[in-house]
């Protein structure tokens, strides 16, 4: 992909730990290098969520909405805040971003909410100092300025809504090298691997990879995004599109829940 302007989600299938942090870096790295201006974001380091749901289910359980998620959204600033230290580390000018200077504004259940708008000053400004900006996903703001989360897998989300709203193009970055007919890991005949998919085929798919949520998101809004890994050029372009498997031989890594 050729762009200006793109924006790089990382789930925590990637980002396991504070090595593979690096190897994002890495892949922001080669986007700015090629001339691109990344938004790059974040979910929390793999099992933070977990833990940190876990945390809140020791004090009740059911414990508080808009506390769980603002305990939950550390996550994401804390592997937010590594990526720009990464960067920083390989010569990448970078900025990084918290939950409020990201302006995403949020409506609807605190644990699994809708995004309505972004007050983009933040991003875009950031983009005029900076070749790279980071944002933590997976969180928002209410109107009246409280945390609240876009459900399971919402960093996919918070990176299309992202893209949309400032034009860019968007890849989903996860641990396989796009979308196949079914669980690469499954024993069998190895499925094949799409080339494109139109959003309906997508949601069809085990939403475990890419959040089913925001994939009927960018449907709705007619917004054509893809889904591969680090390092690679090709990958799944999923939008407007006919099924069409790609010809090549591909490798099949076990895949991870979608963050």
């Amino acid at each position: 992909m050729t762009t200006t302007l793109i924006v790089l989600k990382f789930g925590g299938s990637v980002l396991r730990d504070e090595l593979h942090v690096r190897a994002a870096a890495e892949e922001v790295a080669a986007f700015v290098r090629r001339g691109a201006r990344v938004v790059a974001v974040v979910s929390a380091l793999e099992g933070t969520t977990d833990a940190l749901l876990a945390r809140a289910k020791a004090f009740a359980p059911q414990p508080q909405p808009f506390a769980t998620a603002q305990l939950l959204a550390t996550g994401e600033l804390a592997c937010a805040a590594l990526l720009g230290l990464a960067l920083d580390s390989i010569g990448i000018r970078a900025e990084t971003l918290d939950t409020a200077r990201a302006g995403l504004r949020t409506q609807g259940n605190p644990l699994d909410a809708t995004p309505i708008e972004c007050e983009l000053p933040g991003v875009t400004e950031a983009l005029g100092r900076a070749r790279a900006v980071v944002v933590p996903g997976f969180a928002g703001r209410d109107q009246q300025g409280r945390t609240t989360l876009l459900g399971r897998g919402g960093s996919d989300l918070t990176a299309l809504f992202l893209a949309q709203r400032l034009g860019a193009a968007c890849r989903l970055v996860k641990d396989v090298d796009g979308l196949y007919e079914w669980d690469p890991s499954r024993p069998g005949k190895p499925p094949r691997r799409f080339a494109t998919l139109p959003w309906n085929a997508a949601l069809e798919l085990d939403g475990t990879i890419v959040q089913h949520k925001a994939v009927r998101w960018a449907r709705e809004h007619g917004l054509a995004f893809e889904v591969g890994s680090l390092g690679t050029h090709d990958a799944t372009r999923v939008g407007d599109f006919d099924p069409v498997y790609s010809s090549e031989e591909a490798s099949h890594p076990e895949p991870h829940h979608a963050a």
